[in-house]
């Protein structure tokens, strides 16, 4: 019984580090969205203050693109967890 139970600890353990590690790249690219986005957004309020409508008709050009993109990464974060993985229940 004792070895069936550290079977199972060390198979949790590795599912928690595997976990972690995945989070730890979710955490990546979420501040790395959130920083160019900061950085876009700075641009945007740029060209809308100064800007003529010309320059509007880009901003929401780059505004859509943008939008797909953080739809695209919305899609990966929402993927399926791996099969072996545990799932914990509600």
């Amino acid at each position: 019984m004792n070895e069936f139970q550290s079977k199972i600890q060390e198979a949790f353990q590795q599912a928690q580090t595997k976990a972690a590690t995945r989070m730890r790249g979710f955490e990546q690219e979420a501040r790395k969205m959130l920083e160019t986005l900061g950085d876009r957004a700075q641009v945007f309020l740029e060209f809308a203050q100064k800007g003529s409508r010309e320059q509007m008709v880009i901003l929401g050009v780059e505004l859509e693109k943008l939008g797909k993109r953080l739809q695209e990464l919305a899609a990966k974060s929402q993927t399926k967890p791996d099969a072996g993985a545990p799932t914990q229940p509600n």
